[in-house]
């Protein structure tokens, strides 16, 4: 396959089409709402993006129109609903929709598929490329017809809908996602739904605008070196064989490939399992001695599994791991993950309360130790592919448990110390992630015990375990070892920067308002000199840039010198006049001074934008967010809502100021 390379589009051309693809689009909306039968979601998309909130044809119609000549990435929402609208309403919606079932049995048929779902788009010479994705266990959706074991979702401009609809009540049903939190679905899908898109040949506008609202969902894609907008999780590929390698590597399968290893899970194991409902039929563990653990060794002296005594109901595992960098916060990380992998077992399911492990088998379910030990260990594995020497014990001997236990509750005890005393200022490391990138083009997120990423997904711990263990490894050079740092996408000028980075904070330059010597060089590496100076604790000056998907906005007040902060979402207006899609579009992707994304977790944070005053200069919040943070604030401080203040003249009278 060959595809003309010709030169990507500039603006002019890419608004030009864009305006194209809108009229199109408005010029196929229905006169009246249809839905869609055979789910508990008539109209999934519309449900993940909007939750319970009415949508109208007239609004959606407006919404289009307003967003028409902004920034291409904030079109997509009213887009990808306007099109799930109109599939809802032609004749032959039975023939592309998938009813729950069938999304049960693509979710759960693993003799079917090991690797995940792929989406092909474009081109009338699919089946060579078909025939490979097949021969490497996706399970294949394509836009042409009449192509032997895949999943036909139909050709006009709107059909990869039918694909996002099976994307969405995945994180709807299987990871419980609320309806309406779009945000928290688009960072469950990225990491977890089994998929991408492979674009082919070249699109139509719209059905190019389709494919980026999927992209903007949590799809990675594989696309043409024409491929209009320059966001998106996506690999840029052209050849056949360049799109089944680079495709097949992305961080979301079931599979990955470390050095001439293929890890995946056992055929056992599913994700979605752990979203199953179950009656429980044996409890095991629960008891002083009952344990789940994951430590640091310097050395492991037997790789693999070991079973110690006869199964009982009294049960402790302790999982030991020796790797360079692997620290008691790492360690806590990587325990949670090994915990969460249990219960990719059907009818299993297994957590920890108060230090105490708890193991349920549902109703029928005999206990395998091999599967439990395996599903830890692939589990691990495939989130943290460096890590090698993993011994596991699953111990049931009364005499071991009591001695293990002692041990591990000494530990636990001094490992939540160690985490608890961690500040700013006694940490030399420091993290840096660009995970957003592919849609907040110079956003650089810089993370420390006391400053989580706006984002609520990651932590400073997660964070500093991807970048030791994960892909890509920041320690070496690219090499063949590590064939996943292809992905996801990066700009050219870029290629060479790790997604996550493990630095030291160098010399401080001003701790009130948290500027580093070593968060200064990251900024100036990882912008390729556009940005030079950041502030982690201040809105004003050098501002820390922010991502696409942060949980809350903060914003400076000059009027009244003091923090405004709105939740994400937010209906509220700001007392100068602001919406939150204002603040937004003010903050996304950039370094703003006065506006900055943040997280729930650094507003409960001491260092809470501490170089303004920290939440004691925080005047006014939007009313949901004052719900639930009002607990911050001090006895006697004066903070305003919107249903307190509609304008600045009347914060200062409310604040006296």
């Amino acid at each position: 396959m060959k595809i003309q390379n010709k030169k990507v589009m500039n603006y002019q051309e890419e608004l030009s089409n864009r305006r194209q693809a809108v009229i199109e689009i408005l010029n196929l909306l229905p006169e009246q709402l249809s839905s869609f039968k055979g789910s508990e979601y008539p109209l999934p998309v519309g449900t993940a993006l909007l939750g319970n909130k009415d949508i109208t044809i007239p609004s959606l119609r407006r919404r289009l129109v307003e967003q028409l000549d902004g920034d291409v990435k904030d079109l997509v929402e009213p887009l990808l609903l306007a099109a799930e609208l109109y599939e809802a309403s032609r004749d032959d919606k039975e023939q592309f929709f998938l009813t729950d079932r069938a999304v049960q049995s693509y979710v759960f048929d693993g003799s079917k598929w090991s690797a995940g779902w792929v989406l092909v788009l474009g081109g009338e010479d699919q089946k060579q490329l078909l025939e490979k994705l097949k021969d490497y266990n996706f399970m294949v959706f394509t836009d042409l017809p009449d192509m032997s074991n895949t999943v036909y979702i139909g050709s006009r401009p709107t059909s990869p809908i039918y694909f996002l609809q099976l994307m969405v009540r995945y994180g709807l049903v299987w990871g419980r996602i609320n309806p309406g939190d779009g945000h928290e679905m688009t960072h469950f899908l990225e990491e977890d739904m089994p998929g991408f898109i492979i674009i082919y040949k070249d699109l139509s506008h719209l059905k190019y605008l389709v494919a980026l609202g999927l992209m903007k969902m949590g799809a990675p894609a594989v696309v043409p070196s024409t491929f209009p907008f320059p966001y998106g999780r996506r690999i840029v590929a052209d050849g056949l064989n360049e799109i089944i390698e680079k495709g097949s590597h992305f961080p979301n399968l079931r599979q990955r490939y470390y050095k001439r290893e293929t890890i995946r899970l056992p055929e056992y194991c599913n994700p979605a399992f752990a979203g199953e409902s179950i009656e429980v039929g044996r409890n095991m563990g629960g008891k002083p001695h009952s344990f789940f653990c994951v430590r640091p060794v310097k050395q492991v002296d037997r790789q693999g599994a070991r079973i110690i005594g006869q199964p009982v109901d009294d049960i402790g595992i302790l999982v030991e791991i020796a790797a360079e960098n692997l620290n008691e916060d790492i360690a806590l990380t990587i325990e949670n993950t090994a915990l969460k992998a249990i219960n990719f077992l059907s009818g299993v399911r297994a957590y920890t309360k108060g230090d105490i492990f708890h193991l349920e088998l549902g109703t029928g379910v005999e206990l395998n130790e091999g599967q439990i030990s395996e599903a830890v260990y692939r589990g691990i594995r495939l989130k943290f592919p460096r890590l090698e020497m993993i011994a596991i014990l699953i111990i049931f001997d009364p005499d071991r448990l009591k001695t293990e236990a002692e041990d591990i509750r000494r530990y636990k005890k001094h490992r939540r110390q160690l985490l608890s005393y961690m500040t700013e200022e006694n940490t030399d490391d420091f993290c840096v992630c660009i995970e957003c990138r592919p849609f907040s083009l110079e956003h650089t997120c810089i993370i420390t015990p006391e400053r989580m990423p706006m984002c609520g997904s990651r932590t400073y711990a997660s964070v500093k375990a991807a970048a030791y263990f994960s892909f890509p490894n920041t320690s070496v050079k690219i090499t063949a070892d590590f064939d996943s740092l292809k992905i996801p996408w990066k700009r050219q000028s870029e290629k060479e920067l790790p997604l996550r980075h493990v630095f030291k904070k160098g010399n401080v330059l001003d701790a009130n308002r948290g500027e580093y010597e070593g968060s200064n060089l990251m900024y100036r590496k990882f912008t390729g000199g556009r940005l030079n100076r950041v502030y982690l604790h201040s809105l004003r000056g050098y501002p820390h840039t922010s991502c696409g998907c942060f949980k809350a906005i903060s914003f400076w007040l000059e009027e009244v010198k003091g923090i405004g902060i709105m939740l994400r979402d937010s209906n509220a207006v700001s007392p100068d006049g602001l919406t939150w899609a204002m603040l937004a579009n003010r903050a996304g992707g950039k370094q703003n001074p006065g506006v900055m994304g943040v997280s729930i977790g650094y507003i409960r944070s001491p260092h809470f934008l501490k170089g303004d005053g920290g939440i004691a200069n925080v005047v006014w919040v939007d009313s949901v967010l004052y719900t639930k943070i009002s607990s911050l604030f001090s006895c006697g401080q004066e903070v305003a809502t919107e249903k307190d203040v509609q304008t600045l003249e009347e914060l200062k009278r409310f604040l006296g100021r």
